[in-house]
């Protein structure tokens, strides 16, 4: 071959990388520029052969994230602890305080309790390639990543509605009355929703809402099947991520989402006193590359932080769930005045 044939050939494989690294800018510069530091987290990882996670995370993305961690790493057993946020904070600090061996990974929207540790120097900074290409806005004090935003959607039983409601201000209009559930203010975040949708939709609304005659449930899930059995036929208030799966097993429910949309996000960080720090890093850092984030998002239940996530919910137009607004006096005195009006 001669030195012309050989110059275009290093120029198309140069270009080809090129191209990939944008594509994929966490992986592929990784791929393209050996880190042997990492080598060392990833053989270290495989050693201590096994990583725990606690999440609050629904059931449906769990299952496929372990099958796709299985796959990715077949020699590393992911074990996996899924109850209510409270529950798992409470065993935490019980883990830290004793010494025992339990969660490596923590992964739910209590912002504050991960800033809280942060500030103690209680959590392990991310440092694997997909944390260094990850959105700087996304990724606090270098140890807590934001990995998802969970929108809060209009669903709606798409065999009972003949228009199907785009916006909070069509749950106002004459054929839902008597047919609209709504969430009970159970916790701080169904509040600060009630709260947000009102500021959002003008100070009448809920007054407007309160004459439609609503339902009062519990939750997303009490609601989905609610409206799935044809007891209400909408609601402004699920989570995408309980309702899709639904979708998915021919229920008769659909959903919209509302712009401007209003989501919470789960946060994800390493704790400090893990007894596999190694796992625990190279666990996180496959939930924030771009196959983890696809495997996450990619059945259109949620939005990711990373741009270009095929099958992902889109970011644009949502508001994030900001919990430094909600102090326990601001929650109170929206509780207060959403008893008068729907009480």
């Amino acid at each position: 071959m001669d030195d012309g044939n050989k110059a275009r050939r290093r120029a198309l494989r140069a270009a080809a990388g090129a191209a990939l690294s944008a594509t994929l800018p966490g992986i592929a510069r990784s791929q393209a520029r050996p880190d042997p530091e990492w080598d060392k987290v990833v053989a270290a990882a495989r050693k201590e052969g096994r990583v725990t996670v606690y999440t609050s995370q629904l059931t449906p993305v769990v299952t496929r994230f372990q099958e796709a961690w299985k796959k990715a790493y077949p020699d590393i057993t992911l074990e996996t602890i899924r109850v209510p946020s409270g529950q798992l904070i409470s065993r935490i600090e019980q883990e830290r305080t004793t010494g025992s061996d339990g969660c490596d990974v923590f992964i739910s929207p209590e912002t504050l309790w991960y800033l809280a540790r942060a500030k103690e120097g209680r959590l392990l900074k991310l440092t694997g390639p997909a944390g260094k290409a990850w959105p700087a806005k996304y990724l606090a004090e270098g140890a807590i990543a934001t990995v998802s935003f969970d929108p809060f959607v209009i669903p709606y039983n798409k065999t009972l509605v003949t228009a199907a409601p785009r916006s909070y201000a069509d749950l106002l209009k004459p054929e839902f009355k008597g047919k609209i559930g709504v969430p009970e203010l159970i916790s701080t975040t169904i509040t600060g929703w009630w709260e947000w949708v009102e500021r959002s939709t003008g100070n009448d609304w809920l007054v407007k809402l309160k004459a439609q005659h609503p339902k009062f449930y519990t939750g997303s899930t009490q609601l989905n099947q609610a409206i799935v059995s044809g007891e209400v036929v909408a609601s402004p208030y699920a989570i995408a991520a309980s309702t899709k799966p639904m979708m998915e097993q021919g229920a008769p429910i659909d959903f919209a989402l509302p712009n401007p949309g209003f989501a919470f996000a789960y946060e994800m960080a390493v704790l400090g006193w893990t007894k596999r720090p190694n796992a625990a890093l190279l666990l996180a850092n496959y939930v924030m590359s771009a196959e983890g984030q696809t495997v996450w998002h990619g059945k259109g239940d949620s939005a990711s932080p990373l741009p270009n996530v095929r099958g992902a919910i889109p970011s644009l137009g949502i508001d994030l769930w900001d919990p430094a607004k909600y102090p326990p006096d601001v929650i109170d005195k929206y509780k207060a005045h959403w008893t008068r009006v729907m009480k």
